[in-house]
């Protein structure tokens, strides 16, 4: 099972503040199929990303088979 409770990601540069992902919640089950898709620059590799654990989400949470792997 994955679950993602409230997960943000904000890029800053210098002032500029870019929300590449806001408040995204939601539960895949397991032997569940899912498709991530929407127009470019909707965020869907930043959220490819923090699931896989090659980034780290500004806040929020992840869980992985009930346990968390990201707390912020």
């Amino acid at each position: 099972m994955i679950e993602c409770k409230k997960i943000n990601k904000i890029y800053q540069n210098g002032n500029i503040k870019t929300h590449a992902l806001k408040n995204i919640s939601f539960i895949v089950n397991d032997g569940e199929f899912v498709a991530i898709m929407g127009p470019s620059g909707s965020g869907k590799s930043t959220l490819m990303s923090i699931l896989g654990c090659l980034d780290t989400p500004t806040s929020g949470e992840y869980f992985f088979n009930n346990k968390i792997l990201l707390l912020t």
